[in-house]
């Protein structure tokens, strides 16, 4: 048990299957969070692993 501040879109799913309870909507941070994602690598270029995840991630956020 504990308490978190995430975006609603990633936790939309376990809410709506009432495993997580929404708490403090008022500091709701809503769509409209931004969202980082950081890799901290060696040398100039992403590996293509990191590359195709960071693609994924975009465009999931893009369609949720």
């Amino acid at each position: 048990a504990g308490i978190a501040r995430l975006a609603r879109w990633h936790i939309a799913a376990d809410i709506a299957a009432g495993r997580l309870v929404s708490l403090l909507e008022a500091f709701n941070p809503g769509d409209e969070e931004p969202t980082h994602a950081v890799y901290v690598g060696q040398g100039r270029h992403l590996p293509a692993r990191v590359r195709a995840f960071l693609d994924f991630l975009g465009e999931s956020v893009r369609l949720s």
